[in-house]
């Protein structure tokens, strides 16, 4: 290693923290030299956080944690990109968690030196708590702990905590599933219950690290997850003692959200590496049509209905929000909140057509001359997801459906009355994307059909197509 000088040490905090004695730093430039070595190189570009050591319960760091904490400068002033892609935005004196994250997280800067190694210098910020995982609450840091001390102590009323739109904000404008008035409730069952989460953190790391992940058996992936998921969300049950079912499934969605961003890194690339060669196929199949106009000749039943004039472009762009999220819930919404998009836009469309052919047939005196109003069908909405397929820029596309789907089939199967409703919504919004990946998967080119009573198309269901095969099973050493 090369030796460190910290230099023009700014502190915020009561006490000095020694930066070659904290244990954080220590790990990262003993144990993941490498990634150290790598964001000191880049110099300024580099910020580094480090816990202090008082707030840290123990000197095991997983690979995850220590990515999280390395920081780059992203172009936006003020905001920066773990080396797991997840955001981050560093004002005044605060560090706080955005895009990505499972927990929107506030840290307090207590220390601000520069560090000088591998030839550059990069900036070194000494926060009151870690960006992810469990801490100790250090002194200073009481105000941000209130919330959690009143939900461990059972108490309700006149706590101050964050709205739903800051929380919104922080996960990359999408909010978790809450009751009135319990905006971060189930953070604070988790937070609040410290004994619980440290077992919950321990069986992912030794997922992460024992469970071997055979191509075809995602299936097995899934269910160990989801035993995980359950185990924690049991015994946090008995531990706050709840008894309504709609806090029980609020806490279900909190945990799995968490364990399915831990594991994201874990996951998400062997998704992507096994899935490679169908997606170079699906990849293929979309650019083989040169326009749009093209694409709705090829597609059966599209002919004539002026599906081409619908806007589709917000849709696109919703579904390459996917791209920036890192749990299948957050992808789940994105694909939800593009296919409600999309209904807009026939709304929209179906209104502006029956405008126009009233205008036109008042200008004709009556004559019918403007084209009569279109009844949008259930087929008509899948050829939209095509067309909004096709002009989107959704990268491993085949790899975030199988991603959801791992979740899915989990989560529907537990859930009841209108928490079931919620997934069979998201569940259709999920087959129309599944349904138009697979007509570009489809060997079948320039044979356009006019017919509206054919069979109803197929769904690509990325598990029963890619990732199954004959005699696979789990394997798992832990």
């Amino acid at each position: 290693l090369g030796e460190a000088a910290a230099m023009a040490g700014q502190r915020a905090g009561p006490l000095e923290e020694d930066l070659m004695q904290n244990p954080f730093l220590r790990v990262l430039r003993a144990s993941f030299e490498g990634m150290y070595r790598r964001a000191a190189s880049k110099g300024e570009a580099t910020t580094l956080l480090v816990p202090c050591a008082e707030c840290l319960e123990g000197e095991s760091f997983s690979q995850i944690f220590m990515e999280t904490h390395v920081l780059q400068a992203a172009p936006v002033p003020g905001c920066f990109m773990t080396l797991g892609g997840q955001g981050v935005e560093i004002k005044d004196s605060s560090v706080s968690t955005h895009l990505g994250f499972s927990e929107h997280r506030t840290c307090e800067i207590l220390q601000t030196e520069s560090m000088y190694d591998f030839g550059s210098t990069f900036r070194v910020l000494v926060t009151d708590r870690p960006l992810v995982g469990r801490y100790r609450t250090i002194q200073g840091a009481a105000d941000r702990s209130h919330a959690a001390s009143l939900a461990a102590s059972g108490a309700s009323g006149g706590a101050s905590k964050p709205s739903n739109a800051a929380n919104s904000a922080a996960t990359g404008g999408l909010s978790l599933p809450t009751l009135p008035g319990q905006g971060d409730q189930p953070l604070e069952w988790l937070n609040s219950a410290p004994a619980i989460q440290d077992a919950l953190f321990d069986q992912v790391d030794r997922f992460r690290k024992t469970f071997v992940q055979v191509p075809g058996c995602e299936q097995s992936t899934a269910e160990r997850i989801r035993e995980i998921v359950g185990d924690a969300v049991r015994k946090l049950i008995r531990h706050h003692k709840l008894v309504q079912p709609s806090q029980q499934r609020q806490l279900d969605y909190q945990v799995s959200r968490n364990t399915y961003a831990a594991l994201h890194s874990f996951v998400f690339p062997h998704l992507q590496r096994i899935l490679s060669a169908p997606e170079e196929r699906l990849e293929k199949g979309i650019r083989s049509f040169a326009s749009a106009e093209e694409l709705v000749e090829a597609i059966p039943g599209a002919q004539g209905r002026g599906l081409g004039l619908v806007d589709i472009k917000s849709c696109s762009e919703q579904l390459e929000e996917v791209d920036h999220k890192i749990t299948p819930h957050e992808k789940i919404a994105c694909i939800d909140e593009a296919h409600s998009v999309l209904q807009r836009c026939i709304a929209d469309s179906a209104r502006e057509t029956a405008a126009a052919a009233a205008a036109s047939a008042g200008a004709g005196g009556g004559g019918g001359g403007g084209r009569p109003a279109m009844e949008i069908t259930g087929d008509d909405v899948i050829s939209l997801f095509i067309l909004a397929v096709y002009r989107s820029s959704l990268q491993y596309r085949l790899a975030h459906v199988a991603h959801v789907e791992m979740y899915l089939q989990g989560a529907a199967g537990r859930s009841g009355g209108a928490e079931a409703a919620r997934f069979d919504e998201s569940g259709y919004a999920v087959s129309a994307l599944q349904a138009a990946l697979q007509f570009f998967l489809e060997e079948r080119r320039a044979q356009p059909s006019t017919s509206r009573g054919g069979p109803p198309r197929s769904t690509t269901n990325v598990f029963s197509s890619y990732l199954q095969q004959p005699g696979g099973g789990e394997v798992d050493s832990a």
